[in-house]
């Protein structure tokens, strides 16, 4: 137990959004900072000014405290949506823009009912002495706050003891896996917050100034995001595997052509290698394997994927050589005693008067493919061979403010990311589906650094199967998982992933060079 600022929601919802407009799960530090300095700029606790009422220094100096001294712990309790559908509702917005030739009155759609509903009291404490004149103003200003994110969110605050769900990962940075990750607040925010209602307050506009214009949008200015920080928090616990294929068999390879084989035919000797085992389970192969399933079946993200690993990718394992990957995801304990039951039997694979000589399987994790990252570096992932997108491009037409942006490789691989973990996002729905799961893999701190496509004459080479809709546009990408896979974790991505296509492979980069790039939105 440890002293802190406990949350009790009156409605038993919490209604908030990040600064990209989704539904945000829980308060963070930082929303429940911005609150307390709401209630200490308007509440009991406020004094007067020339300018009208305004924090006092006993307020700010609890709030800098707070900005000095990030919570140390979280209590967390279950949360679940609303509404497993996008609900939306149409309103004028009472702006009259001109578009082309007509003056319209504005009518947008905005999400309703997508905040959560949580089954308990949540927290913010600290496990060090808060000094007495701070507790004490804290309290004050606890009282003094009616709702936390949302209107639609009436909300209690007090100070009391809390138990602590999540503890502050104080190593942590935002591409580690695992835990929540939340905003905080940092020394400088309650500064800029003030700069910037000083700046949104300090003139009375003038007649002209405040007449019609056709340019006219509603909405006050987004609040700053300066003197925030992200931080990860996790529970003491150790937490489940999230891999998207938890078990992997290892498969020594020997090519009777070559050392290895290459870039270009890994699809097709990775559906050879699948054809060879389905035949050897023979009749009752599980869909989980096959890919086949009956008609109105649910269809889980990932079946059983099979990738091939050049010689230096599996050299740590102790094979002298190329191996296949055979993949498993979550919850085929069946399967994987039939697939590792028969790999064995099959001694080589041949196509095209080719073969493949295949040894004993390897069992391992699929946590711990890979070696852990050097010291002083952030693991990022680069496509070996390509990706292919699931979808055709997205954003077509006119949303809320104007025209869409236009869709990019960097969306696609945000959706190939996202299909992985389909099941950990909300399920599809409506025909803007696609741009919603972009938009929620970025919530996981998942980043794509750069993009190129790959200019082939025959692309069939780089799929096995996609539907008729989709053109076959294969890619490289590098990006960061953020904190859906760990370091070690076997990952493929895009249309060919269950069958030699978009694994991605480890590539170290020192911390500063990803924090550059991000900042300045250029390719690591």
């Amino acid at each position: 137990m440890a002293t802190g600022i406990r949350a009790r929601f009156l409605l038993g919802t919490y209604t908030g959004h990040l600064a990209n407009g989704l539904a945000e799960p829980i308060p963070t530090p930082g929303r429940l900072h911005a609150a307390l300095l709401n209630a200490a700029g308007q509440g009991l606790t406020a004094v007067e000014t020339v300018h009208g009422l305004a924090p006092s220094p006993a307020a700010i100096a609890a709030l800098e405290w707070l900005e000095q001294h990030p919570p140390t712990g979280l209590r967390v309790p279950r949360v679940a949506p609303l509404s497993n559908v996008s609900i939306k509702a149409f309103r004028k917005e009472g702006t009259i823009p001109k578009e082309g030739k007509d003056w319209k009155d504005k009518v947008t759609a905005r999400a309703t009912a997508d905040g959560y509903a949580v089954a308990g009291e949540i927290g913010w404490c600290w496990h060090e002495p808060i000094p007495a004149d701070i507790q004490e103003t804290l309290s004050l200003l606890c009282a003094d706050v009616g709702c936390l994110g949302e209107a639609l969110s009436p909300v209690v605050l007090d100070l009391t003891d809390i138990e602590a769900t999540h503890l502050l990962d104080h190593e942590a940075t935002p591409f580690d896996p695992g835990g929540i990750s939340v905003q905080a607040a940092i020394p400088g925010r309650t500064s800029a917050l003030a700069q910037a209602h000083q700046e949104a307050t300090a003139r009375v506009p003038t007649v002209a100034q405040d007449r019609h214009t056709s340019s006219e949008s509603a909405g006050s200015p987004p609040p700053p995001q300066a003197g925030l920080e992200q931080l990860r928090y996790r529970e003491p616990a150790v937490e489940r595997s999230t891999a998207p294929w938890p078990d992997v068999l290892l498969v020594p390879a020997k090519p009777s052509f070559g050392p290895e084989i290459k870039p270009q035919d890994r699809v097709q000797w990775c559906v050879t290698l699948h054809r060879a085992l389905i035949s050897a389970i023979g009749f009752g192969a599980s869909p989980l394997i096959t890919g086949r399933y009956p008609e109105g079946a649910p269809i889980p993200p990932n079946r059983v994927a099979i990738q091939y690993l050049s010689s230096s990718l599996v050299r740590h394992h102790g094979i002298d050589g190329p191996a296949f990957a055979v993949m498993l995801p979550p919850n085929s304990g069946a399967e994987i005693e039939s697939v590792a039951s028969n790999l064995p039997w099959l001694g080589k694979i041949t196509h095209r008067n080719q073969t493949v000589t295949l040894a004993e399987p390897v069992a391992i994790s699929g946590d711990s493919m890979w070696d852990t990252p050097l010291p002083g570096t952030v693991r990022l992932w680069r496509t070996d061979t390509v990706v292919v997108p699931e979808t055709a491009p997205q954003r077509r037409g006119r949303g809320p403010n104007g025209a869409r942006p236009a869709w990019t490789l960097k969306d696609a691989a945000l959706v190939s990311i996202g299909l992985v973990w389909r099941d950990s996002f909300s399920p599809p729905n409506g025909n803007r589906w696609f741009e919603e799961l972009s938009d929620s893999v970025r919530i996981h701190q998942v980043h794509v650094f750069d993009t190129q496509r790959v200019h082939a004459s025959d692309v069939s080479r780089w799929v096995h199967k996609t539907p008729s809709q989709v053109v076959v546009q294969p890619y490289r990408a590098t990006v960061a998982l953020g904190d859906l896979a760990g370091s070690g974790t076997l990952v493929a991505i895009g249309q060919s992933r269950h069958l030699g296509g978009g694994l991605l492979v480890p590539r170290d980069v020192p911390v500063e060079m990803v924090l550059d790039s991000l900042g300045e939105g250029k390719p690591c």
